[in-house]
């Protein structure tokens, strides 16, 4: 997943003091240590940072929080919640092993669309496409994978190498705009995670369970329903997170976050 990009309810917020409090209950119900993590909702994986230098890396976590914000400030404000619970449900994958369904609300929707154009699909591309057409520009590495050279100046003039040509920018924008609107309408599932776990399937029995207590936490009566918009469990605003997501979940490292009032 890389660096991926969570929305999260804010910190001493009730529904986030309810969420914390529901998932560590439920972890107990599942064999081993189910990891921990905090309420979230992702919008996008393997946003594009660079994690070889620190002060690099520092620049775009600031950069691309900063972005975040303000796309998240223009959206319309025709919705109460941004972030709405529906119901509960559970995969195969670790992942989402079991979560609740996240209404897919329009303006969430086009916020994860511009993120993932911004700063997942554009420079991925751009990067591509520079492969292809200033091939001299990278180099393979032990294992195969393609770096870019530490850029070589000319020694008489200071210029780059006239030899290398400039990617056609606005044709990589359009692509990775048509890309984004594919992505957000048919890959883009918007979940809150309640706990992962390698178990498949959940049984009856759990089931039961963890029905049982998710309406007891969330005084819900029927956690069946289709969805729970008369609840009212959601948020609007909350903290956006850049969270290095490698290796153990437990030791996943949030690289930066930003408030939205």
């Amino acid at each position: 997943m890389g660096v991926a990009l969570w929305l999260c309810p804010k910190q001493n917020s009730t529904i986030n003091d309810k969420l914390t409090t529901l998932m560590s209950s439920l972890n107990t119900l599942f064999p081993g240590q189910a990891p921990k993590f905090d309420p979230h909702i992702t919008i996008t994986t393997n946003v594009d940072i660079n994690l070889d230098d620190p002060q690099q890396t520092r620049e775009d976590v600031d950069r691309i929080l900063s972005s975040c914000a303000a796309a998240i400030h223009s959206l319309p404000k025709n919705h109460s919640n941004l972030v709405t619970l529906g119901r509960i449900n559970s995969q195969r994958m670790f992942f989402k092993k079991l979560y609740f369904q996240v209404g897919r609300d329009p303006n969430l929707i086009s916020f994860a669309r511009i993120i993932r154009e911004l700063f997942v699909i554009l420079p991925q591309d751009i990067e591509l496409e520079n492969q292809k057409i200033n091939p001299h520009l990278y180099s393979t590495n032990s294992n195969g994978i393609l770096k870019r050279k530490k850029s070589k100046k000319n020694r008489s003039n200071n210029e780059p190498n006239p030899a290398t040509k400039e990617v056609d920018l606005k044709f990589v924008q359009e692509r990775a705009a048509y890309k984004a609107a594919e992505w957000s309408a048919h890959e883009f599932d918007p979940h809150l995670s309640l706990a992962y776990s390698e178990i498949y399937p959940i049984d009856n029995a759990l089931w039961r369970t963890i029905k049982t207590r998710i309406s007891d936490y969330l005084n819900i009566e029927n956690c069946d329903a289709p969805d729970l918009i008369d609840n009212g469990y959601g948020w609007d605003g909350g903290v956006l997170k850049l969270v290095l997501c490698e290796g153990d979940v437990n030791e996943w490292i949030t690289l930066g976050t930003v408030d939205i009032h």
